[in-house]
C-alpha cells in the first residue's frame, strides 16, 4: 500500500462585519442624505456640485454593500508552505501572502507574552482574520528573504491547522 508523509489542512473562515465597517457604511449613507438635501434646498450653482457628490457618494455605498458583504479567508497548509487566499461573495479569489516554514519566526496568540514583542513594532500587516469575538486570532511574523524585510499575518487558525505547522516549526508556535 503506498503511503505518504505529506501534510495537507485546508481551513475557511467566515470574516464578520466590525463595528468600524458598520459605522464607515451609515455615515457614506449620511452624507449621501445630507447632499441629497442640500441639491434640493439650493437654487444656485452650487445645486450641481451637490448633485455631483450625491452620485459619487451613492456609488461608493453601493460598491461598499454589494461587494463586502460575504468575505473569507482560506489557510491552505500544504508540507510547511501556508498560503493565504481572500475570497469575495464566493467567486473573486485573491492570493493574499504565502509563507514558507523556513521563512516563519513566531506564530502566537493576541494578547499573549510572545505576541506583544511584535505589537508595537512596524511590520507590513496583513489582517487574514475573522473579526469574530468566539475565536482565537493568531500573529504570525515571517521573514522575507528576497526583500528583506518582516512582515506580519493576523489570522485564525483551527486547532488542525496548528498542530501541522508544528510538525514542521515545532519552536515557534505558542499556543
Amino acid at each position: 500500500m503506498f503511503e505518504s508523509n505529506d501534510t495537507f489542512v485546508e481551513d475557511a473562515v467566515k470574516v464578520k462585519e466590525t463595528a468600524q465597517d458598520r459605522t464607515r457604511k451609515l455615515g457614506l449613507m449620511a452624507m449621501c442624505l445630507v447632499s441629497l438635501g442640500a441639491f434640493t434646498a439650493m437654487n444656485n450653482h452650487l445645486k450641481f456640485f451637490f448633485l455631483i457628490v450625491f452620485i459619487v457618494l451613492m456609488i461608493i455605498d453601493l460598491f461598499l454593500i454589494v461587494n463586502n458583504n460575504n468575505v473569507e479567508y482560506e489557510y491552505d497548509y500544504t508540507n510547511g508552505s501556508l498560503e493565504i487566499a481572500k475570497i469575495i461573495n464566493n467567486s473573486k479569489r485573491k492570493s493574499v501572502v504565502a509563507v514558507e516554514s523556513a521563512q516563519l519566526k513566531m506564530v502566537a496568540a493576541v494578547g499573549t507574552n510572545e505576541s506583544l514583542k511584535y505589537d508595537h513594532v512596524k511590520l507590513k500587516t496583513y489582517d487574514c482574520s475573522a473579526h469574530d469575538e468566539e475565536m482565537k486570532d493568531y500573529i504570525l511574523v515571517a521573514h522575507e528573504e528576497e526583500k528583506g524585510y518582516d512582515f506580519k499575518v493576523i489570522f485564525t487558525p483551527s486547532d488542525k491547522l496548528l498542530t501541522a505547522m508544528e510538525r514542521y516549526n515545532k519552536r515557534d508556535i505558542y499556543r
